[in-house]
């Protein structure tokens, strides 16, 4: 059995005006990614579009 990796994620604003993730993986190695409004809208709205159809989800599952 694999169980899927989970990572604490953490948001907010920048000091430079970005909406930011940031999150720690299992080994200890940061992430960091930092978007624009215009970046951050495209996001928002692709992100909506693709939870109308999540079967993507289960084929993601299966394959790993």
């Amino acid at each position: 059995m694999k169980i899927r990796a989970t990572y604490e994620t953490e948001t907010y604003i920048s000091q430079g005006g970005y909406f930011t993730i940031r999150q720690i993986d299992g080994l200890g190695e940061e992430s960091i990614l930092c978007l624009s409004p215009d970046q951050m809208r495209l996001l928002v709205a692709n992100m909506q579009k693709e939870l109308e159809d999540i079967s993507w989800w289960a084929d993601a599952i299966e394959e790993e």
